[in-house]
């Protein structure tokens, strides 16, 4: 009986490539002059997420998670520009800048990782370091709802993954 090679397998590679073009489609605001650039960087990114990527690690996401995330992100992108702008371009600028910590119920792995990559998209908020199940979070205004705003993050990163946050906060 002949043996499977070791390794991702044609599925993983295509979600890879899938999502390395996603991402790249987006950046490139779908212009079709940056494929000539973004089909080189397409693969490198799709063979890199491969090779680092776990091998034991299985990447379940949920379709309906992860439209209604898209959609969770376009408004939140769009929130959080016109917050940090109007906190800064006043005669008086409303920032308190620091950094607090959250710990984040969400499973070791993929769901957590796809979290902190995403905490940028907040208002005012960018991940500066994730230890265990604690991440740091620099602010722009520490005494703005952080806490509130991230533990929504972490449920729609949750749906995404067909998951709920696990423990409690």
């Amino acid at each position: 009986m002949a043996t499977r090679p070791a390794g991702p397998g044609w599925r993983a590679a295509g979600l890879w490539v899938a999502a390395s073009t996603a991402v790249w489609w987006l950046i490139s605001g779908g212009e079709p002059d940056s494929w000539l650039v973004g089909a080189p960087a397409v693969a490198v990114a799709a063979w890199a997420g491969l090779r680092l990527g776990s091998r034991d690690v299985r990447l379940h996401m949920s379709l309906p998670g992860l439209l209604r995330f898209l959609a969770f992100f376009l408004w939140e992108s769009l929130r959080g520009g016109l917050d940090v702008a109007f906190r800064t371009l006043r005669a008086r600028p409303r920032v308190r800048p620091g950094f607090q910590h959250h710990h984040t119920g969400l499973p070791e792995g993929a769901a957590r990782i796809f979290f902190v990559n995403c905490v940028s998209l907040l208002p005012g908020t960018l991940a500066a370091d994730l230890q265990g199940d604690w991440v740091t979070v620099h602010v722009i205004d520490t005494e703005a709802e952080n806490a509130r705003e991230l533990a929504r993050l972490e449920r729609a990163v949750a749906r995404v993954f067909g998951s709920a946050p696990m423990g409690g906060r």
